[in-house]
């Protein structure tokens, strides 16, 4: 599924359809500054599929965070590096990445996780929370319908998505060591998504 992702975003016009002028919009602004109001100053977070850096990636940097972004598509990290010089930016896979144990102040992850398969859901949040320092905080999109292993033409290429329907994956998170904070449930276009805000509650 991976290389059919990455093979995916590599092709298609991804930043003309979803990055050109995306703007923030009200109720994500609230939801980011529930973020900073959690992790105070100067924290350090990881962007896992990161994309091209706009518009979250740059909105954090422009708030004072420490960023690092993974993506799996090179044109996406060549991209980022452009837009977010400021961040260090990685080509690769999600559980790839060289992150400490108890080191990272949040987490983000915005329209990324249904590209993995829904099997692994839970052990991305479990290593996720291992990475995250106590009480460290995640705020990640999640698809709110079942996909299942589905692959479609999009936006010029072939993608595929994996998930479970929203409930199910807020016990997924749940499960994994977090305490649901926040959701909002956001419809644009022809697309349906759960935004998330939760604190890692388990002990290291």
């Amino acid at each position: 599924m991976r290389e059919e992702v990455k093979e995916g975003y590599e092709n298609a016009d991804y930043e003309g359809l979803y990055r050109d002028g995306r703007e923030i919009r009200s109720e994500e602004k609230d939801l980011f500054q529930d973020l900073f109001d959690y992790i105070g100053d100067s924290a350090q977070i990881l962007d896992l599929g990161c994309g091209t850096g706009l518009p979250f990636d740059r909105y954090l940097i422009e708030n004072g965070y420490d960023l690092i972004g993974i993506d799996i598509a090179e044109k996406h990290v060549e991209k980022a590096r452009e837009n977010i010089p400021e961040a260090e930016i990685i080509q690769g896979d999600f559980f790839e990445v060289d992150v400490a144990n108890s080191s990272l102040d949040a987490v983000v992850s915005f329209y990324a996780i249904f590209h993995i398969p829904r099997e692994e859901h839970r052990k991305l949040f479990e290593q996720i929370n291992e990475w995250l320092k106590p009480e460290g905080y995640i705020l990640v999109t999640v698809a709110s319908t079942v996909m299942e292993d589905l692959k479609e033409s999009w936006n010029g290429a072939e993608i595929k998505w994996s998930s479970f329907e929203g409930s199910k994956t807020l016990e997924i998170i749940e499960k994994s060591g977090f305490e649901i904070v926040r959701t909002y449930e956001e419809d644009w276009r022809d697309e349906d998504h759960l935004w998330v805000l939760a604190r890692k509650i388990k002990s290291d």
